[in-house]
C-alpha cells in the first residue's frame, strides 16, 4: 500500500507567552536530566482569551476579520498585544467571513473570523455554508453570554432553546462546539485549527462564553500534530494507469480539488505524458492553463463548445479528479460525462464519490497524491496531440450590442488587457458569471476565485479584500453585477481604510439580470427585478473609492494609467448592453422541466 500523507498540521509544542507572563525565577537545570525548555518550570497564568490568541499566533494565523461586540470583547482586547495578527473590522459579519474565505483561498492558510454572539454569528451563516461547500479552511470564534446568564433570555444570547447557535451552524461546518471550561479552551482551539485544515478543508465554529474567555487559566505545554493519511492501493493506481494508457478516447475532468499544493503541476505532467485533453469544472477554471494545446476549457455553466463537442463524440475512459460532479459542473448531470467503458473518480472526500455518476473505480485520496502515484506508471513521452479551447466567439470582436453599449465580453477583454497577468479575479454570482467563466483567459490556478458551491451574491468585494490582504504584491480585481455590488459595497470603505487598492468592475444592467432572463425563458414573462436608481459610481465615491463610468468600447483601455500607483479601490461602473446574454444549456431546460414548463411559454389563466 502507498501511504500518502495529505495534510500534516503541526502546531507548536506550547504557545509562546509574552515576557510579562514568564516566570521571574529561573532554576538551574540538572546536569543529569535532559533540558526540556518547552515544559514550564512553574505554572504560568493568563486570561483564557490571551492563551487562545497565543495559540493562533503560534499556529501561523496572520489575519482576523470581524465585528466587535460585548461577548467577544476579551478576544479583541487580547489581539491588541499580538500585532502579528492583523485585525480587519468589516462593515458586516457577512463581509468578514467572505473576506476570510478570500484570504484563505488566496494563501491556502486558515483565516479567523471574530464575531459576537446572537446576530453576530448568525450573520456569518451564508459565508459558513459557502466555505463548507467549497472546502475553505476558516475558524469562526463567536462570543457568547456568560454561562450564568444562559437560558434567561439575555441580550444576543445564542445558547437558549430558541436560538442554539452551535446546533444551527453544525450543518454548514466541519465541527461546531461551545468551549465548556477555561482549561479546555487552548486544546479546543488547536483541535479546531487541525479539523479545518486536515482532510477536505472547511470551516469550524467555536463559541466562547464571556466568563470563560475572561477567566485566568494555566498556560499549558502542548504536544502532538494532526495528520491524515490516505492509503492508495497500488492495484487501483495501476488499474487507472492501464485504463488511461489503453484508451483511444480519454479525457480528464479536473475539479477545484486539484488546485491545492502540487496538483496543477502534476495534472499538467500527467496530461502531457498521456497526450490527454483536459476539461475543467467552472470552480476549477485555471487549474489547467487554458492556453495549453490540451485544454478543452469548461464543461457546465459558462462552458465552451470545445469541451461539449469533444464529449459528444464519445469517451472510453474519463478521469474525474477533485470534483463531486455536481449540477453546475456537469450541465445538469449530462449523459455526455458517462464514458463507454471506465469512469475513474478521485476525491479526498469519500462522501462525494458516486453521488451523480457510478464510477468503475472510486479512489478516496487527494488529487495531488493520486497524480503523484499515477505519473511513474505512464509512458515517458506523450503522443503529439493538440486540441485547444474554443469559445463561442473571440471576446474582443463584438464591441457593442443592439443598444449601442459595450458588450460584457468586450469589457472583460479590455479589463484583462489593462490588468497584470497575475491578477486575482474574485467573481460574484449573476449573469456576468457566465460571461466571466466563458470569455476570460486563465492560465494560473489561483487566477479566478468563484464561490459556486452555494452561489451567494455579495461575496466578491469582501473576498477581494481578503485576497489583497493575503497577496498585497499582486493585482486584485472584482467582477460583479450591480445586484451583487449593492449587497457588499460597504466593504469598499474597509478596503480604503486599510489601504488596499483593487479594481471593482461592476457589470451594470440596472436589473437582477440572471433571474429576469431566466424567468422570461422559462415562463415567458418576468416580475420587475430592476435595481435603479442605484448609482453605482456615486455609491463607490461615497465609500472612498475612485470611480469611472463606462458605456463604450475603448473606455476601459483608456483607464490603464489610473491603475498606476493607486492607493484605494477603483470602481468601474460598466453600463453593459442588455441585449447580450449567454445561450442557455441543458441545465436551463432541466429548470424549465422542474418548473412545469418544458421548452414552451406557459399557459395563461383565462381570468
Amino acid at each position: 500500500m502507498l501511504r500518502v500523507p495529505s495534510v500534516q498540521t503541526t502546531l507548536p509544542s506550547s504557545p509562546t507567552a509574552p515576557s510579562a507572563l514568564s516566570s521571574p525565577l529561573e532554576k538551574e537545570p540538572s546536569k543529569d536530566v535532559p533540558e526540556l525548555d518547552v515544559v514550564p518550570q512553574r505554572e504560568r497564568m493568563a486570561r483564557t482569551a490571551e492563551v487562545l490568541v497565543q495559540v493562533l499566533e503560534s499556529a501561523g494565523v496572520e489575519a482576523a476579520f470581524g465585528l466587535p461586540g460585548g461577548a467577544i470583547s476579551p478576544v479583541l482586547d487580547a489581539l491588541l498585544d499580538h500585532p502579528k495578527i492583523r485585525v480587519v473590522t468589516t462593515k458586516h459579519e457577512a463581509g468578514a467571513i467572505f473576506a476570510a474565505i478570500g484570504y484563505a483561498r488566496a494563501t491556502e492558510k486558515v483565516a479567523v473570523v471574530v464575531v459576537t454572539s446572537g446576530p453576530g454569528i448568525l450573520n456569518t451563516l451564508t459565508g459558513l455554508a459557502s466555505a463548507f461547500a467549497d472546502g475553505v479552511p476558516v475558524l469562526v470564534l463567536a462570543g457568547e453570554v456568560a454561562r450564568s446568564a444562559q437560558g434567561k433570555g439575555g441580550l444576543q444570547e445564542g445558547s437558549s432553546y430558541a436560538l442554539n447557535v452551535v446546533a444551527s451552524t453544525r450543518p454548514v461546518c466541519k465541527w461546531a462546539a461551545e468551549v465548556p471550561t477555561s482549561s479546555a479552551a487552548p486544546h479546543m482551539i488547536r483541535r479546531a485549527l487541525e479539523v479545518a485544515q486536515t482532510g477536505r478543508k472547511g470551516p469550524v465554529v467555536l463559541t466562547l462564553p464571556l466568563d470563560i474567555s475572561s477567566q485566568p487559566v494555566p498556560v499549558p505545554a502542548q504536544f502532538g500534530a494532526a495528520t491524515q493519511e490516505h492509503t492508495l492501493e497500488p492495484k487501483a493506481v495501476r488499474w487507472a494507469a492501464d485504463a488511461l494508457t489503453r484508451s483511444e478516447r480519454r479525457v480528464i475532468v479536473a475539479g477545484s480539488g486539484v488546485r491545492f499544493g502540487e496538483g496543477p503541476r502534476l495534472l499538467r505532467q500527467v496530461a502531457e505524458r498521456l497526450g490527454c485533453p483536459v476539461i475543467t469544472t467552472p470552480k476549477a477554471k485555471g487549474v489547467f492553463p487554458e492556453s495549453h494545446p490540451l485544454a478543452l476549457g469548461i464543461f457546465g455553466i459558462g462552458g465552451h463548445p470545445s469541451s461539449s463537442e469533444f464529449l459528444e463524440e464519445g469517451v472510453d475512459t474519463l478521469l474525474a479528479l477533485g470534483t463531486s460532479l455536481g449540477d453546475l459542473s456537469t450541465n445538469g448531470w449530462s449523459k455526455l460525462l458517462k464514458p463507454r467503458h471506465t469512469l475513474i473518480q478521485v476525491d479526498i472526500d469519500g462522501s462525494q464519490l458516486g453521488r451523480g455518476y457510478a464510477p468503475q473505480l472510486a479512489v478516496e485520496a487527494p488529487a495531488a497524491a493520486f497524480l503523484q502515484a499515477l505519473l511513474p506508471l505512464l509512458p515517458k513521452k506523450g503522443r503529439p496531440v493538440s486540441y485547444g479551447l474554443r469559445r463561442l466567439q473571440e471576446p474582443g470582436v463584438k464591441e457593442v450590442g443592439e443598444e449601442g453599449h459595450i458588450t460584457p465580453q468586450r469589457a472583460l477583454w479590455e479589463l484583462q488587457h489593462i490588468l497584470p497577468r497575475d491578477t486575482i479575479y474574485t467573481v460574484d454570482s449573476g449573469e456576468h458569471t457566465l460571461f466571466a467563466l466563458h470569455y476570460m483567459s486563465a492560465d494560473r490556478p489561483d487566477a479566478v476565485m468563484t464561490m459556486l458551491g452555494v452561489g451567494a451574491m455579495g461575496s466578491s468585494v469582501p473576498a477581494a479584500l481578503g485576497a489583497k490582504l493575503g497577496h498585497p504584491e499582486r493585482s486584485v480585481a472584482v467582477l460583479c453585477g450591480d445586484g451583487g455590488f449593492a449587497m457588499c459595497a460597504p466593504e469598499l470603505a474597509t478596503a480604503t481604510q486599510h489601504g488596499l487598492p483593487m479594481v471593482v468592475a461592476v457589470f451594470n444592467d440596472g436589473r437582477l439580470g440572471m433571474v429576469e432572463v431566466g424567468h422570461r425563458m422559462i415562463f415567458g414573462r418576468s416580475p420587475d427585478f430592476g435595481l435603479e436608481p442605484v448609482d453605482v459610481a456615486g455609491l463607490g465615491a461615497a465609500l472612498g473609492a475612485d470611480t469611472l463610468t463606462v458605456t463604450q468600447p475603448g473606455e476601459i483601455l483608456a483607464a490603464a494609467s489610473r491603475l498606476v500607483g493607486a492607493t484605494r479601490p477603483l470602481v468601474i461602473d460598466i453600463h453593459i448592453d442588455r441585449t447580450e446574454s449567454m445561450p442557455r444549456n441543458a441545465r436551463t431546460q432541466k429548470l424549465a422541466e422542474d418548473a412545469g414548463w418544458p421548452g414552451a411559454e406557459p399557459p395563461r389563466s383565462k381570468s
